[in-house]
């Protein structure tokens, strides 16, 4: 009778590390400025960090008959894509 030899990855195994407990975080919504807050357990509000803001959008770009290419000439188009960040601290 063979044996069917164990997975590959079964010897690279080991146990997992240690767990810790994570803090519960609650999102609300601030009535007054209608900001979303991140709040612990004991109501008070977590400071998250900045957060920058991005923009993106695309630029058409398109050649058309009589550009100079003979008779009836050529058609083609693309976009090209702009994205711009801003620095967060």
């Amino acid at each position: 009778m063979t044996q069917t030899p164990a997975p590959w990855g079964t010897g690279r195994m080991g146990p997992y590390e240690t767990a810790v407990t994570v803090p519960q975080f609650t999102p609300v919504l601030d009535p007054e400025t209608q900001v979303a807050l991140v709040v612990d357990a004991n109501g008070r509000a977590i400071e998250m960090g900045g957060h920058g803001t991005s923009t993106s959008g695309l630029t058409p770009t398109q050649t058309t008959p009589g550009d100079g290419s003979g008779p009836g000439g050529a058609n083609d188009s693309d976009t090209t894509e702009s994205y711009d960040q801003d620095q967060s601290g």
